[in-house]
């Protein structure tokens, strides 16, 4: 026994020895890099004084170098009195704010560009053409504006004495012919049909392209083998869905006309799922609700490429340390999901929202009715048509707004 245990201190008496040397051995070799560096260092330093020294004396023995200094000491007061006004008011007013103040300052600086070209580029026009949708506008020989008065569409030549006739108009016997309908077909829609559609597409797009967006970024953001492929295709369709590309691809239009038409309700051949879902007894609005909703699976994968950046920028600026300490606390991932990522990128969402309700707006086919009247010298009628749109894509927007205000959570939020 006691050789054992004489055995066992050796044993740890040279461990203990190797250890004392690897130490050792350590922190010789942080010496040599920390000497390494400092001579690296000192040269860089006499390299930059050097360099330095030579300007310096080149500045003050030389004509053009007495010259030059000149030039950059008037440079210099030039762009300190231009500044001056700037360092004073944040010395005497910035400074002096509260946090909530200094954001909403700096929220305004970086919003006037955007307010100074509305103001120059879009105000006016705005305001003609809600005089305009009040007016008879003939456009025969230079544009004459009759305000207050209504041409009928039908009896051009004939003013009537209506402030509100392109309104009346629009909602009784406005009508468009419906886009995708055969060709020759005499299908029509009214506008109040079309309004209504778009609103409620354009619910529908900004609650479910919102969802599958947050959905998709989560999953983009977890390590996986082939990580930034999938993100190219997922964002591949918005370069696809472009002006130029959409140019390309025109002369080709009637090729794609027989693919789709070949392709059209394949699935439905195979699997009926309004049929489906009626039969086991689910109400009929829940089927057209979700049948509508898979029906656009397409255009919902096209349109949220920028939306899955969004929340993907969103979702890798959380702090790493709330998951830590979140998975210290045995919290698992879909508790994660809901506790951490959803209320931090919740500021987000409002920003998705407001993009898709704007971007389905302006794919919907009201658009489309729009360039018709507008083609067809329906001045009147066009700017009439126009604000109905704006004031009901402001209402969905305002709507949206309100609620998700409620929700949204700052973290960073300083009072």
């Amino acid at each position: 026994m006691e050789e054992k245990d004489l055995l066992e201190e050796v044993e740890a008496a040279q461990s203990t020895e190797q250890e004392s040397v690897h130490k050792l051995m350590d922190i010789n070799k942080d010496e040599k890099e920390l000497k390494g560096f400092a001579k690296v260092k000192e040269k860089i330093t006499h390299g930059v004084r050097s360099l330095l020294n030579k300007i310096s004396s080149f500045l003050n023995n030389n004509k053009a170098g007495r010259v030059i200094k000149t030039i950059f000491k008037y440079i210099g007061l030039f762009f300190y009195y231009l500044a001056y006004p700037f360092v004073l008011f944040k010395r005497k007013c910035y400074d002096k704010w509260t946090s909530k103040g200094q954001k909403l300052f700096v929220s305004i600086l970086f919003l006037t560009p955007v307010i100074l070209g509305f103001l120059i580029f879009y105000l006016y026009p705005m305001i003609m053409s809600l005089i305009y949708s009040f007016s008879g506008v003939v456009a025969d020989n230079g544009v004459i504006v009759h305000f207050g008065k209504f041409i009928h569409p039908e009896n051009r030549n004939e003013l009537i004495s209506d402030f509100f006739g392109n309104y009346k108009y629009a909602f009784t016997e406005l009508m468009f012919p419906a886009r995708g309908a055969d060709f020759g077909s005499d299908e029509k829609i009214s506008f109040i049909q079309a309004l209504t559609e778009t609103g409620f597409q354009t619910i529908l797009d900004a609650i479910v392209i919102t969802i599958f967006s947050l959905l998709i970024a989560v999953m983009l953001n977890g390590n996986f083998k082939g990580r930034a492929v999938a993100r190219a295709i997922f964002f591949l369709p918005v370069i696809l869905n472009s002006e130029a590309i959409t140019a390309a691809t025109e002369s080709t239009a009637a090729i794609d006309s027989v693919l789709n038409s070949i392709g059209q309700n394949a699935l439905s051949q195979i699997f009926d799922m309004k049929k489906f879902f009626t039969q086991i007894g689910i109400p009929a609005k829940i089927v057209t609700f979700l049948s509508g909703i898979t029906s656009t699976i397409y255009s919902t994968i096209s349109y949220a490429g920028v939306q899955i950046l969004i929340f993907l920028a969103a979702i890798q600026s959380v702090p790493g340390h709330l998951y830590e300490a979140a998975k210290i606390e045995g919290a698992t991932k879909y508790e994660s999901f809901w506790k951490i990522t959803l209320p931090m990128v919740s500021p987000m969402i409002l920003t998705v929202v407001v993009y898709t309700i704007v971007d389905s707006f302006l794919r919907s086919d009201l658009s489309f009715y729009l360039k018709s009247l507008n083609e067809n010298y329906k001045y009147g009628l066009h700017a009439a048509v126009s604000w109905c749109y704006i004031l009901l894509s402001l209402l969905i927007l305002g709507i949206a707004l309100i609620f998700l205000k409620k929700v949204v959570f700052y973290h960073d939020e300083r009072k």
